[in-house]
């Protein structure tokens, strides 16, 4: 029990700080990394698209949960022009492990590795999965520690795709 409640505080206060650290409506932090196919990406490449910006690792139960639904979503949006997903693999799992996971669920979406954690400590995520939706001028509309709502989370993509 007093396991559960510890981990519990821990992850209310994570949530707490990933809303303070970036509130809504703050441009995305700068980052820069490459792709698993070797092109480089950074916040440059979220001007002009709503952004899904997904931390996650192979390991992370919750993340491994909601995948397929983050899977679902590119299917859905892969016409939409202005609709991009990044998920950017945490190194808690080897580069080779995200490769694999990657290929193996047909993750057609950028798949980055985060392997000294610098993207993660510019986002400020301290739990997995933590996700951000950014729109199309590069800012942080919402943070979702833990799964989102997909149902509400479509709607928020259709709205910024509508503008």
């Amino acid at each position: 029990m007093k396991k559960i409640l510890t981990a519990a505080i821990a992850l209310a206060a994570a949530a707490l700080l990933a809303f303070a650290l970036i509130p809504a409506a703050q441009p995305a932090p700068a980052f820069a990394l490459a792709d698993l196919s070797g092109r480089r990406v950074s916040e440059a490449d979220l001007q002009g698209k709503v952004t899904f910006v997904n931390f996650w690792f192979p390991s992370c139960p919750g993340c491994v949960s909601e995948m397929p639904k983050i899977i679902e979503m590119s299917h859905r949006y892969q016409k939409q022009n202005g609709f991009q997903i990044l998920a950017i693999a945490q190194p808690y799992d080897p580069k080779g492990a995200v490769e694999t996971y990657a290929r193996e669920r047909g993750m057609d979406f950028a798949v980055l590795y985060d392997a000294d954690k610098t993207a993660a400590r510019a986002f400020g995520t301290a739990v997995y999965p933590t996700s951000f939706l950014i729109d199309k001028q590069g800012r942080v509309l919402q943070t979702f520690v833990g799964e989102p709502d997909f149902a509400e989370l479509y709607r928020q993509i259709d709205a910024e795709l509508a503008k």
